[in-house]
């Protein structure tokens, strides 16, 4: 069967306990689709699924990855393998997650990135290095109407590696996108957004806790952290704490505001999200409801 369910949403929406409840129902296999979830160092501070709820249904993709950077393309290389065993089983793999880029990737599929040679990328690099940023923006102005930010390094050194090479842009050569998941169902789990930031603060302060503190300063005695991993929400703040640059309340009052405008950003993207045409968006309590129960059936009933 080749059908696809994506049940996603802002943090502190209800998206694991709502699978949950489905795989009562249905016979899945759960994918993450948080591009924190992924690391092993944090499973308290990422609010990874716990060893009991990992007994509930199987899992993949969580709690992996060893505090190394992970792309996105790392991801959709992991979960095409996990959807052809999930599939083999005769089962239906489930997407959970916050993570838009993720999910928008695996439903449009990604363009297929244009080589640039070692050559050029080295002479981008040395022009950074030696006549400053500014005068990188100038060149890739010729190319570009959109202003490229010289604090993006990485993304204004390859596209100026790209333009130095080709004496063009690189998105007007990229290849063409193939779906890895196509025609899905994504189910946005949602709340009002005063109940979601409610639920931020006090899982913050559960989280405090039950350990991830001493999460955070394990990870900081190994002194040096993916820049991946360091976008995880509260990790800033609490390593902060740990350099003794604020107080802990302080730390933890700047966790939670960080995590309700990343809330705030993350409504704002679901509720624009186009990528899909198919969608259900539920607000998700303590029952489970009854009407996407039935909409799920008739997708998966669907030729």
């Amino acid at each position: 069967m080749n059908k696809f369910l994506f049940v996603v949403g802002p943090t502190c929406s209800g998206k694991n306990d709502y699978t949950y409840k489905l795989s009562k129902l249905i016979d899945i296999e759960i994918i993450n689709a948080d591009s924190i979830q992924v690391y092993k160092q944090l499973k308290i501070l990422s609010n990874r699924p716990t060893d009991k709820e990992l007994k509930v249904v199987p899992h993949h993709l969580y709690g992996h990855i060893n505090n190394k950077d992970y792309s996105v393309n790392h991801w959709i290389y992991e979960a095409k393998q996990v959807i052809k065993n999930i599939q083999s089983r005769n089962k239906i793999p489930v997407f959970v997650g916050g993570t838009g880029f993720y999910v928008q990737s695996l439903v449009e599929g990604l363009s297929d990135m244009p080589l640039i040679n070692q050559k050029f990328k080295k002479e981008a690099e040395d022009l950074f290095l030696n006549k400053g940023p500014d005068h990188c923006l100038n060149i890739l102005e010729k190319y570009y109407k959109e202003k490229i930010f010289p604090k993006d390094k990485q993304r204004l050194l390859s596209r100026l590696a790209f333009c130095l090479e080709h004496n063009d842009t690189m998105e007007n050569n990229y290849g063409n996108k193939v779906a890895i998941t196509p025609n899905p169902l994504v189910i946005q789990v949602t709340k009002p957004k005063k109940d979601l930031y409610e639920k931020a603060e006090l899982r913050f302060q559960q989280m405090i806790k039950n350990g991830a503190l001493e999460e955070v300063k394990s990870l900081y005695e190994n002194k040096k952290i993916s820049k991946t991993l360091y976008k995880a929400h509260g990790l800033h703040e609490l390593l902060s704490f740990i350099r003794n640059k604020i107080s802990l309340d302080e730390a933890i009052y700047l966790g939670i505001k960080n995590t309700k405008r990343y809330i705030k950003r993350q409504l704002t993207w679901w509720n624009n999200q186009k990528f899909s045409q198919l969608n259900l968006r539920i607000n998700y309590k303590k029952s489970f409801p009854k009407d996407s129960i039935e909409n799920i059936s008739i997708y998966l009933n669907e030729h």
